[in-house]
């Protein structure tokens, strides 16, 4: 079930094809069937990062467990490298931010997964 969703006030030129990029890359990474990686991207009006409205970014990864350091370090560079082809925005101008969440708090088939991974 993992989570990824990236926003910036920056749109690509051919979303669908950006998103299944992001979602093939964003499997390999996490380690998890694609089938149930969910991946969204989101145009902002603004975003200001160091102060400034120059193109950035904001991604956000959640998952539960399978959050760890080394997993993120690779996650992050590998999404910064597909933003920064598509978008052309440097990694240096936004944030990762790393949830792990309870099996407990992710519905799915109208059930959560602590029910599923009995």
């Amino acid at each position: 079930m993992p989570i990824l969703e990236v926003s910036s006030q920056k749109a690509p030129k051919d979303l669908a094809a950006f998103s299944k990029r992001l979602s093939t890359v964003f499997a390999e990474h996490v380690g998890k069937p694609e089938a149930l990686c969910l991946v969204t991207f989101t145009k902002v009006d603004e975003l200001l990062f160091g102060g400034n409205n120059e193109p950035g970014f904001l991604v956000k990864v959640g998952s539960i467990g399978n959050v760890a350091e080394e997993r993120n370090i690779k996650l992050t560079k590998a999404i910064s490298a597909e933003i920064q082809a598509e978008l052309g925005i440097n990694n240096d101008r936004g944030f990762f931010l790393f949830s792990d969440y309870p099996a407990a708090h992710i519905g799915y088939k109208d059930t959560v997964f602590s029910t599923i991974l009995k």
